[in-house]
């Protein structure tokens, strides 16, 4: 996976895990940004994502 924003744009209605499966990202520690919203997938895995959507996949870097 390469680090960095990516901005997807929904073509057919699913749901956020089949959205997060599809583009094999389901394991991955990430936020998602629904159409101007923060999301934790995990807290929304079942909402529906409809056609049009705008997805940002957001990767979580953490140091210390």
């Amino acid at each position: 996976m390469n680090v960095g924003i990516e901005k997807i744009e929904i073509n057919e209605d699913k749901t956020v895990e089949e959205f997060m499966d599809e583009i094999h990202l389901s394991q991955a520690l990430v936020a998602l940004v629904i159409n101007g919203e923060v999301f934790c997938p995990d807290e929304v895995k079942d909402r529906s994502l409809r056609r049009g959507d705008k997805v940002t996949v957001i990767p979580v870097i953490a140091g210390g």
